[in-house]
């Protein structure tokens, strides 16, 4: 999850939604057989359930280690009282197969496979391999197709057996046609050549929770004709095309996503209505557009109100690199901002002539040649400019003329221009945002997160491990400080084992108590009851919340009250990739409080091991962890307080 999706929504028990009388059919790739009956034992293959299931029936998939290479084709729904459906269980499904690793001949440097049905992308674990011009120039690591054969060159010194090949040959993941009263859950489609969902034939409504679209031929996600979809939770990056292109006369409402580096645009909205909220959109040439219908044989097309598109986006982060566009508005589009960042690229906001963008209580920063740019109707307020410049019309403005292009545009009567201050994803207030009320309508734009929430943290538990403040060290770097009053960001542990081996499990807990605190009333105390061996001893792990640090640690402080019984406890940062950074083991041989620090500049990772092996701390997100040995048949008891996490220095939003 980013980086891919690493915090999920919570899966819903199948009671939740289960009516009487319906079905739930399982399917499980790895143990199941298409000889069973679904319910008792589960079938192996998606396509044996989807001929078994009927209206308001559920599907639940079992997660393997390997994706399950098949569509999902549904042609039933379900009703109001009793929706269809998918249970995806964190299941991957696959548009692609792997290319044989011993049937290639080589030609030169080039290799050549057999293969009748056209390729139309070549895939690798995480890496789309492009396409050559021809067969007989090729450079390394592309390839080419033409009559019944695939033609790679691989990098120099290796040849295709060191590659882990994959050839799309499925159109889409996820295919809906006409049927409604669906709810899709917990379910990622990846390398299909054309949609990772691909919605058509007015289905409506539908429901998707927690689901990713990755490394497709098109997009991600793709509604279409008049179909109403909903989607709560969701990572749409890496396609060839766009990661959401919901065309014709479509209704799609998203929530909580994630949409990054898509070849073309990362959200296309072509006619029809739309919402986003509480997300991130960032690293592909047009991050989001908006352009009316061009579905012309709808009936009184011309007349139809959803024929231009209008799109609302509300607490939406929007980062662009140099040379990229945040938001282009085409004649006929109209967007709705509100507290929105914006951030980076050419221009920001780009309004075509006959286009109409309304920006209020948002942040555009930092683009190379305007923040705005419009030919179109621009109406805003109450915004955070900077530097400010406007391109209205063929009028120029620089931020020295700020006074002039509110005068005559009637524009950002309450906005005012100010270098934006950050803390990883989050604004801090300075003295000018203040003195002005703010950006946001009276309240000042300072403290706010804006963005993606973390999925899986209900808003209350998400806003209680905010650090209680932020600070810049003398070097720079960004300091973060968490007290453990109010919110534990110690609170997740994972025995290993979680069971010895009779099967008696570990008990184990982390919460805010008030029996010792370093500083304040409370800490976090850790316990933890282990039964009898074998295994001899345990690894508990303390896991933080995840944080979403976008940038890397270089020192980290906490408060240890001991219990003196000589285990060894071992800091480490765990990265987006899963990539950990260990610190030596400290020896518990003390009673009471004491300062663990760790300054990674003095002293540098003991190891690392796992994730993406790049030794480098990649976020958000990031989790801190302390890993405590301790024997069988023992009970321990820990204090945690007054957590310090040093972040590298780097400019606003860096």
């Amino acid at each position: 999850m980013p980086r891919r999706l690493a915090m999920l929504l919570p899966i819903l028990a199948l009671t939740r939604y289960l009516p009487a009388g319906a079905e739930v059919y399982r399917v499980d790739g790895a143990s199941g057989s298409d000889d069973n009956d679904g319910l008792n034992a589960p079938f192996k293959t998606i396509a044996r359930a989807l001929r078994t299931l009927k209206t308001s029936d559920t599907l639940a998939l079992t997660r393997m280690d390997e994706p399950y290479r098949e569509s999902l084709s549904l042609r039933v729904g379900g009703t109001a009282e009793q929706p269809l459906i998918v249970e995806g269980g964190g299941a991957t499904l696959s548009g692609s197969e792997l290319a044989p690793k011993a049937a290639w001949e080589q030609r030169g440097l080039i290799f050549v496979l057999p293969h009748q049905e056209e390729v139309k992308f070549l895939w690798g674990p995480q890496v789309r391999y492009e396409k050559g011009t021809s067969a007989s120039d090729l450079a390394p690591e592309q390839w080419w197709w033409e009559e019944g054969k695939l033609y790679f060159q691989p990098a120099e010194g290796k040849t295709p057996t060191d590659y882990d090949l994959e050839i799309s040959v499925r159109d889409s993941g996820v295919k809906l046609s006409g049927a409604g009263q669906i709810i899709v859950r917990d379910l990622t489609c990846e390398h299909f050549w054309n949609d990772g969902f691909n919605i058509h034939g007015g289905s409506a409504p539908v429901w998707f929770e927690n689901i990713r679209g990755l490394w497709n031929g098109d997009e991600g996600f793709s509604a279409h004709e008049n179909c109403e979809c909903y989607v709560r939770g969701g990572e749409f990056s890496s396609n060839y095309w766009h990661g959401i292109a919901d065309v014709n006369l479509a209704r799609t409402h998203f929530a909580n996503l994630v949409v990054r580096d898509n070849r073309s645009k990362g959200i296309y909205f072509i006619g029809g209505m739309h919402s986003v909220i509480d997300s991130e959109v960032s690293g592909s040439p047009i991050n989001i557009a908006l352009s009316p219908s061009t579905r012309t044989q709808w009936p009184r097309f011309q007349d139809h109100l959803m024929r231009p598109c209008l799109a609302n986006f509300r607490n939406v982060v929007v980062r662009s690199a140099p040379g990229q566009v945040g938001v282009q508005i085409s004649a006929d589009g109209a967007g709705l901002f509100e507290h929105c960042l914006i951030s980076g690229g050419d221009v920001g906001v780009k309004v075509d002539e006959g286009g109409k963008a309304y920006v209020v209580n948002s942040i555009v920063h930092d683009a190379e040649t305007a923040e705005v740019s419009a030919t179109g109707s621009y109406a805003a307020d109450h915004n955070l400019y900077h530097p400010g410049r406007f391109v209205i019309g063929e009028t120029t403005y620089s931020p020295e003329d700020f006074d002039v292009y509110r005068a005559a545009t009637g524009n950002d009567a309450n906005s005012f221009l100010e270098e934006p201050k950050f803390i990883g994803d989050t604004l801090w207030p300075s003295r000018a945002s203040h003195a002005r009320g703010g950006a946001f309508g009276g309240n000042s734009y300072g403290g706010m997160d804006i963005g993606p929430r973390p999925r899986g943290l209900r808003p209350d538990e998400d806003a209680s491990v905010l650090p209680v403040s932020a600070t810049r060290t003398e070097a720079g770097n960004i300091l973060f400080s968490y007290d453990f009053e109010k919110g534990n960001p110690w609170s997740r542990v994972y025995p290993v084992p979680v069971k010895n081996h009779a099967g008696v499990a570990v008990e184990d807990s982390s919460e805010l108590s008030d029996e010792q605190a370093h500083s304040g009333e409370r800490s976090a105390k850790l316990t933890v009851r282990l039964p009898l061996g074998p295994p001899a001893t345990y690894n508990i792990k303390l896991f933080s919340v995840k944080f979403t640090y976008d940038r890397p640690v270089r020192a980290i402080r906490y408060w240890l009250y001991g219990d003196g019984s000589g285990r060894s406890a071992t800091l480490r940062i765990r990265d987006a990739s899963g990539e950990c950074f260990y610190d030596a083991p400290v020896v518990v041989d003390w009673t009471g409080w004491r300062q663990i620090t760790w300054d990674l500049d003095e002293r540098p990772p003991a190891s690392i091991s796992a994730g993406d092996g790049n030794q480098v701390q990649d976020g958000p997100p990031m989790e801190i962890v302390v890993e405590v040995r301790a024997e069988a048949d023992s009970e321990m008891t820990l204090y945690f307080d007054d957590l310090e996490v040093e972040l590298a220095g780097g400019g606003p939003g860096g």
